[in-house]
């Protein structure tokens, strides 16, 4: 369940598996699409592991960015550009 989930009550079960090979190559499934190819399902798992721990990271970064600002009052800054910016990477 993601943070941005507004009823926390209801919970989203995925079906089916998030790896996939396709063509000979190995792919991975997220909310946001597929990522890969990866060369065997071993590395796409990896890559999955990989992938969460980035979203964490940029997660906690927003957070304690946002957290700066707060408490530092001189240091005024629109609040919606940590979105903007993560969500253009």
């Amino acid at each position: 369940m993601r943070d941005s989930d507004e009823n926390e009550k209801i919970r989203h079960f995925r079906t089916g598996n998030r790896f996939f090979n396709q063509n000979g190559a190995w792919w991975f499934s997220t909310r946001e699409g597929e990522e890969g190819p990866f060369r065997s399902r071993e590395q796409a798992e990896a890559g999955m592991a990989r992938y969460v721990e980035a979203i964490r990271a940029m997660h906690e970064f927003k957070l304690k960015q946002s957290e700066k600002y707060k408490v530092d009052e001189t240091r005024r800054a629109d609040p919606t550009i940590w979105d903007k910016q993560i969500d253009s990477l």
